[in-house]
């Protein structure tokens, strides 16, 4: 797990907000905090889809929302002349960005054994992202959890968002 202070807020909310960067991420959960709070839960209720037929409409078996579905609405939750008291993201990397990183490590767990989250908080004028590993098997191998903490800072300097690591 590493902290990561984003430089430019601006534009990493532009990067956010606006553009297809982090769209494959699937959103747990989402909190943000304006004139009043809103939370939106990232897990799919799949009784909503019942009796469709289509892949899409339910969801390719995810357990959780895609952020280009959440996107609009968290858009237009933030959009305005205030800036938002505070709020958090907690993310999760698709099974492509997993298999990606897991491979590039020395480590040979099963990406379906664990996701690999960003925790995405602003509050006090400063933004913060802090990467995690979540196992859902017991194992002493780290590999997979420090090669995501290499991964992360590299992708996000590849899409233009300035970080230093605290």
């Amino acid at each position: 797990m590493i902290a990561l202070k984003i430089n430019n807020i601006k534009i990493f909310m532009e990067k956010l907000l606006t553009t297809e960067v982090f769209d494959n991420f699937q959103v747990e959960e989402v909190t943000i905090e304006t004139f009043n709070t809103f939370s939106i839960d990232g897990h799919i209720n799949r009784e909503f889809f019942a009796g469709e037929i289509n892949e899409t409409a339910n969801n390719n078996n995810r357990s959780f929302s895609l952020w280009s579905e959440l996107r609009p609405i968290c858009l237009n939750l933030i959009k305005g002349k205030r800036t938002p008291i505070s709020f958090k993201f907690v993310l999760h990397a698709d099974s492509d960005t997993k298999e990606a990183v897991i491979s590039g490590s020395e480590g040979d767990i099963d990406p379906f054994m664990l996701n690999l989250g960003i925790n995405i908080k602003f509050a006090n004028n400063e933004l913060i992202l802090t990467t995690g590993t979540a196992y859902n098997v017991f194992t002493l191998d780290k590999s997979a959890e420090k090669a995501w903490d290499n991964y992360f800072p590299s992708f996000l300097e590849s899409c233009g968002i300035e970080n230093q690591l605290l």
